[in-house]
């Protein structure tokens, strides 16, 4: 009878023992449940704030295709006005310049070259 009380007793703390660990099963679960849906959240405001980064570098290589075209354009057309005012004068621009400065040289008194900007 004793061995029987003893043995009721241990399945007693089993169950107990095994009833505390799934409570702490279902807690760990819920817990790994908000985590997850806290992460999902964030994931969805991160691919959102990434799309808006993305159609806001979309946007700004169009300007700059565009002013990239734009320059090119001006480039080209104070190209053809230089041409135009040096092919009229019969002369390239700067070519009055070397002259001087190849008698400067001469004369000991040489004076760096400018640059010729666009």
């Amino acid at each position: 009878m004793e061995a029987i009380k003893k043995k009721m007793q241990m399945l007693k703390l089993d169950k107990e023992n095994a009833i505390d660990r799934a409570e702490q099963a279902e807690s760990d679960k819920k817990a790994a449940e908000e985590k997850c849906k806290q992460v999902e959240e964030e994931l969805t405001h991160l691919q959102k704030k990434l799309k808006g980064t993305e159609d806001e570098l979309d946007k700004y290589s169009e300007n700059l295709k565009d002013a990239q075209e734009k320059l090119e354009l001006t480039e080209k057309k104070a190209s053809d006005v230089r041409s135009q005012v040096c092919g009229g004068a019969g002369q390239e621009p700067g070519a009055g310049r070397e002259e001087e400065e190849q008698e400067e040289e001469e004369e000991g008194k040489a004076v760096p070259p400018r640059a010729f900007s666009k």
